[in-house]
């Protein structure tokens, strides 16, 4: 076997709950998918590096990660540096540095309210689909008028 089908790329890995850290990633299609436990999606990021996470992590409910841009990223996912030919490479020393702190923790959902009585969840459920929400059908005054 030669050397180019083995490659060894440093690589940047963010798991869920842990602070990233580089490691070497011997650079196959398994091994990919193996750190990100199944089918892999690329993404582009600035200063050629590419962002590799599990295709439907979210849809197999993998835990939450980091937050990229308005998505959240689930499962664990990694960085490795590009090239203009699409071969991965290792990460640089500032790429790393970058993108240390690129990654927020995931926002909890934005509204947090505590229902504690039937009025509270009337008004929980006013904040969530608007005012005239009725608990009993489950429809908002809008769709009343229609009949």
């Amino acid at each position: 076997m030669d050397m180019n089908d083995n490659r060894t790329i440093r690589i940047m890995v963010f798991e869920p709950g842990r602070a990233p850290y580089t490691t070497m990633l011997e650079d196959s299609l398994e091994h990919r998918q193996e750190l990100v436990g199944g089918d892999i999606e690329c993404i582009p990021l600035p200063c050629e590096t590419v962002l590799c996470c599990n295709a439907s992590g979210k849809l197999t409910g993998l835990p939450e990660n980091r937050q990229y841009g308005p998505d959240t990223l689930h499962g664990t996912f990694f960085l490795y540096g590009d090239t203009p030919e699409g071969r991965g490479v290792s990460l640089t020393d500032e790429q790393i540095a970058m993108y240390q702190e690129y990654f927020p923790q995931p926002v909890p959902a934005a509204v947090s309210f505590e229902v504690r009585s039937a009025a509270d969840m009337k008004e929980f459920m006013n904040l969530m689909f608007g005012k005239g929400w009725d608990m009993d059908t489950g429809a908002g005054e809008d769709m009343e008028a229609g009949r």
